[in-house]
C-alpha cells in the first residue's frame, strides 16, 4: 500500500482550503489553489432572489454564527454577513464575507490549471426550480464552463445540466445502487461522487466500466490508500496538506 501517491491530480480540496480557513470562502478557495491544488469542490445555495452564493449550508448558524436561513434573505443582503465558522475557528476571519458564485470565475481565469466541481444545492430547488438555478449558474460560469464541473445530488438537475450540454457535469450518489438507475445513466455523468462508506467492500471497481470514481469525506491516509488501490480515482478531502506531504514524504524516502 505504500507505493500508492497521493499526487495533486488525485486529490480534491474539499470546500477549498477549510483546514485552515472558513469553508466556501474566496479565501479558501484561492489559498486551496495557492497551495497546489488542481481541483476544488464548492456548494451553491441560492438567495430568496434567486441568486447564487458559495454557501454549504441553508441556514445560517454554523457558518454566519447567526439565526436565519438563506432562502430568507437577498443576495444583496447575504452578500454582507460573515462567513468565518465561529464554533470552530473563532472570531479571527470575521471580516470574511459571503461570496457571490462570481468569485469563483475570478480565481479561475487567472489559474487555468484548476478546475472546480461547483456542487448545486437540493434545497434551493424548492424556492428557485432547477431550470432558474442553471440558468443563474451557467450565465456567471460561461467564461470559465471548461473550468467547471456541475455536480448534484439532484439527478434530475444534473440530467438538465446536461440536456443544456453544459460541458461537464457529475452525479453525487444518495446510495450505490443508483448507479444502475435510468436517470443517472442518461446523465452520462464525467464524473461520479459518492461517500466512501457506502462502496461495497467486496466490490472491484477496477473490473467495472464507469466514469472517474470520487470518494469524499477521505480525511485519512490509511483510507484514501486503500481507495486509491481499490480503484477509486480521486479522493475529496478537507485535509489537502496532510496528503500531500505524505506524497512528499514518500518521494524522498
Amino acid at each position: 500500500m505504500s507505493d500508492v501517491r497521493f499526487s495533486t491530480d488525485k486529490l480534491v480540496a474539499h470546500r477549498g482550503l477549510q483546514r485552515n480557513y472558513p469553508e466556501n470562502t474566496s479565501l479558501s478557495l484561492a489559498k486551496a489553489v495557492e497551495f497546489g491544488a488542481l481541483f476544488i469542490e464548492l456548494d451553491i445555495q441560492f438567495s430568496n432572489d434567486c441568486l447564487p452564493i458559495i454557501y454549504h449550508d441553508a441556514d445560517l448558524q454554523r457558518v454566519s454564527g447567526q439565526s436565519g436561513n438563506i432562502g430568507q434573505f437577498s443576495r444583496q443582503e447575504l452578500l454582507k454577513i460573515s462567513a468565518f465558522e465561529p464554533k470552530r475557528l473563532g472570531q479571527r476571519f470575521k471580516s470574511e464575507r459571503i461570496a457571490p458564485l462570481e468569485a469563483l470565475v475570478s480565481i479561475l481565469k487567472d489559474n487555468p490549471q484548476v478546475t472546480a466541481f461547483v456542487e448545486l444545492k437540493e434545497e434551493s430547488i424548492a424556492h428557485c426550480g432547477r431550470e432558474a438555478m442553471l440558468t443563474e449558474v451557467e450565465a456567471i460560469l460561461e467564461p470559465i464552463k471548461h473550468q467547471t464541473v456541475i455536480i448534484s445530488y439532484d439527478y434530475l438537475l444534473v440530467l438538465k445540466a446536461r440536456e443544456q450540454q453544459w460541458p461537464r457535469v457529475g452525479v453525487v450518489l444518495k446510495q450505490w445502487q443508483d448507479l444502475e438507475s435510468e436517470i443517472v445513466k442518461n446523465t452520462d455523468s464525467d464524473f461520479i461522487f459518492v461517500d466512501h462508506e457506502i462502496i461495497p467492500e467486496t466490490i472491484d471497481l477496477q473490473a467495472l466500466t464507469m466514469p472517474p470514481l470520487v470518494a469524499y469525506e477521505v480525511d485519512n491516509i490509511e483510507l484514501g490508500q486503500q481507495l486509491i488501490a481499490k480503484g477509486v480515482a480521486m479522493l475529496e478531502t478537507y485535509k489537502l496538506e496532510r496528503f500531500v506531504a505524505e506524497n512528499t514524504a514518500q518521494e524522498k524516502g
